[in-house]
């Protein structure tokens, strides 16, 4: 069995309880989906999706966070309820949108595939920040509750008042109204190593990761997961079985990118897509099948795998997905895995026997 490194449901209804499990295993709302990755494609590259979580039970708001939410207090009036999109916040997110550097839904209610003839599957709260004096309406945010857990889901702000750090304070905000629910834990999403646009959730304060070796949650330390994150780990353990096999060649060489790995979010019929951003390739036992290995961070272990091409594939990918860059050679051809030949620990293990066979490395 493959381990899950992308996936999503669309489940009919959503108890609390079930939105706690979905959660504490590393998935997340998606519009009106839940889902998990744990891989992501930015600038032409894999990256590592580490999904955190902050323990509200031991949380304690640090001296600038309490600062930063007594400053605002005297300034702005807050307030929290079930959700609301209507044409106050739509005229918010657009002035926040058209600010914002980087793709957004175009409405909130597409953004949370939330519609008034459809409210979807959670229960969906929000905080509303307006002027005192005013009461202009300034900062939105919309979280999900479940029944000892919440997600932040959107926060929206007026791009004019940036300096009031009102994404930021409307996160801490949730935090505070969560703990007064006696919620037992706070999810903000996940973080990327390398990519420091979510870095932003790392200032909540001490934060738990999902790890996918233990499967388990555990303190967060951005060292262990520069080096030990699941793309990291890939590429440095198949740079290794590459310089094996191609000793007297450039590092890269036999290392490719497969950015389709996140194929099972378009077809989440399909059980089988391979869902690896690097591979290293062995031989074509066919023009429609190929052998390659790919190396899984959840069993810290190598695998052969049997892969067939998927003839007419329908999914469409940007140019940038699939453009050339120094790091290695991308794989563009969809790929399903029809059988594992062999899981083994170490490179020796993988080595040993590819020697044996003396497959045809000529991709």
């Amino acid at each position: 069995m493959l381990f899950p490194y992308v996936d999503k449901n669309d489940p009919f209804v959503l108890s609390p309880e079930s939105l706690d499990s979905y959660l504490s295993q590393g998935w997340y709302r998606m519009g009106g989906h839940v889902f998990t990755t744990h891989f992501l494609f930015f600038q032409g590259k894999p990256f590592s999706a580490i999904w955190i979580r902050q323990r509200l039970t031991t949380h304690k708001f640090s001296k600038s966070q309490r600062k930063l939410m007594r400053k605002n207090a005297k300034l702005f009036d807050v307030a929290y309820g079930p959700r609301v999109i209507d044409t106050e916040r739509e005229e918010l997110y657009g002035r926040y949108a058209a600010d914002f550097d980087g793709r957004l839904s175009l409405t909130i209610s597409d953004s949370l595939e939330d519609y008034a003839h459809n409210t979807g599957i959670f229960n969906t709260w929000e905080t509303t920040v307006r002027e005192k004096v005013s009461g202009k309406l300034v900062g939105v945010s919309y979280f999900d509750l479940g029944d000892n857990s919440a997600a932040s889901i959107l926060g929206i702000y007026d791009p004019l008042l940036s300096s009031f750090s009102l994404g930021y304070y409307t996160m801490l905000l949730e935090m505070a109204f969560c703990q007064e629910r006696n919620l037992d834990f706070y999810y903000p999403g996940y973080v990327v190593p390398g990519y420091q646009r979510f870095d932003y959730k790392l200032r909540l304060g001490a934060s738990e990761y999902f790890d996918l070796r233990s499967k388990d949650w555990i303190a967060y330390e951005q060292e262990t997961i520069e080096t030990n994150g699941p793309v990291e780990a890939q590429r440095r353990k198949l740079r290794e079985l590459a310089q094996r096999i191609h000793p007297n060649e450039p590092i890269e060489t036999g290392l490719y990118i497969y950015p389709l790995f996140e194929a099972k979010l378009y077809d989440p019929n399909t059980d089988n897509y391979l869902a690896h951003p690097y591979f290293v390739p062995l031989g074509r036992d066919s023009e429609y099948t190929l052998v390659l290995v790919v190396y899984d961070p959840s069993e810290e272990a190598f695998m052969v795998l049997h892969c067939s091409l998927v003839p007419n594939a329908l999914l469409t990918f940007k140019d940038t997905h699939l453009s050339d860059t120094a790091e290695a050679s991308y794989f563009t051809d969809l790929l399903q895995v029809e059988k594992v030949l062999l899981r083994g620990k170490s490179v020796e293990a993988i080595i040993g026997v590819l020697e044996q066979a003396n497959p045809d490395t000529n991709f």
